[in-house]
């Protein structure tokens, strides 16, 4: 059970709202919340850190990869949240599309590259 300080607490930071934005669309390892979001390793795993201290994110150990998700008791209160208080704006619209593109990237429905994929492949256009 999540209490409303550590719900608050994961919602209180733009960062952590995309996250939970990316995670509400699929489950995901870090190279692909990587890719998605444009931010840095070492940012995205402070979030994902508060992310589960708060019980908002599960993590689940899939070959080499670590997969990060919503965790059941806090999405229904999460699904409302971004219900209620729509998030919409042109930087949660670029992270949903390079979510999209990085997740075509998967093989057998699991990341199998590295952070950064988007990038080198818009350098091979």
């Amino acid at each position: 059970m999540i209490n409303l300080v550590n719900f608050g607490r994961a919602l209180s930071d733009p960062t952590r709202v995309r996250i939970l934005n990316a995670l509400r669309q699929s489950e995901l390892c870090v190279c692909e919340l990587v890719d998605a979001l444009e931010v840095n390793g070492s940012t995205l795993s402070t979030h994902l850190q508060t992310l589960r201290n708060t019980g908002v994110v599960t993590t689940e150990k899939r070959r080499a990869w670590v997969i990060y998700s919503i965790s059941e008791s806090a999405a229904p209160a999460i699904e409302a949240a971004f219900e209620n208080f729509p998030t919409i704006n042109s930087r949660i619209e670029r992270d949903l599309d390079r979510l999209s593109r990085r997740m075509l990237l998967r093989v057998e429905g699991c990341c199998v590259a590295g952070a950064r994929q988007l990038e080198q492949e818009a350098m091979l256009v």
